[in-house]
């Protein structure tokens, strides 16, 4: 029997699986260290500090250009102990907008491998972050068209896929997401019952890193392999 036959919806995540994200975030990181840096006394961590700000606001703020924006303004003040310049914080805060309106850039081969898949399965997206921001991203994607339901949410866990395969009407069991994070978009399915996917990819926030999973799942070299896998013999 195929694996596909034990499927009925394929999940995928968007950003850093369907299209580049990353790399802002990096760029963004890089203009905060060379600009606030100057302004940090010795010893101070300046990593750290944004790193610490950045995971303890999560519950505040969530994830996403708005919320990383914020932590390095607040890491910047916190940091320098208020002696940044405001120029600093001003051209921090332009860059936040220039993130927010960067056009979406597919991944290579993006566009036929959800075709391949599309053609027997049914496809869902789920992406966390700011709603605004990622709904713009995947109405101005060109492949919004290719998924029966979008759900953008605030966090990936076993709590949120559960709540939203059960308003979609999607079994766990015969649904499995696809994505580059191991901690948001292949433990939480397994855990629940379902199938996950990981497709890495060259840079991944430190958060979303995993160092030794409890649970065994299957790795792709990229989207382009998600129709080969649901064709292959399923082995138990």
């Amino acid at each position: 029997m195929r694996r596909g036959d034990l499927l009925d919806v394929v999940g995928f995540d968007a950003d850093d699986t369907l299209w580049r994200s990353q790399e802002s975030f990096d760029e963004a990181e890089a203009l905060f260290f060379e600009l606030v840096g100057p302004h940090t006394p010795d010893g101070v961590d300046l990593a750290d500090s944004l790193r610490a700000i950045e995971l303890d606001r999560v519950p505040l703020s969530g994830y996403g250009v708005k919320a990383f924006g914020l932590s390095m303004v607040e890491a910047a003040v916190t940091a320098t102990g208020g002696r940044v310049p405001s120029a600093v914080l001003g051209a921090l805060v332009d860059h936040v907008h220039d993130m927010l309106r960067q056009p979406v850039e597919l991944l290579p081969g993006v566009p036929e491998a959800l075709a391949a898949v599309s053609a027997t399965h049914r496809l869902v997206l789920i992406t966390k972050g700011d709603l605004v921001h990622q709904t713009r991203k995947v109405r101005t994607s060109g492949l919004e068209h290719l998924f029966e339901r979008v759900g953008v949410v605030l966090n990936k866990d076993v709590d949120t896929y559960a709540k939203l395969l059960g308003e979609w009407s999607i079994t766990p069991e015969r649904f499995v997401m696809v994505g580059n994070s191991v901690r948001s978009d292949v433990l939480p399915l397994i855990e629940l019952g379902g199938w996950g996917v990981h497709v890495p990819y060259h840079s991944t926030w430190e958060h979303e890193l995993v160092a030794d999973p409890e649970h065994h799942f299957d790795e792709l070299a990229s989207i382009g392999d998600v129709a080969g896998w649901l064709a292959a013999e399923h082995t138990i």
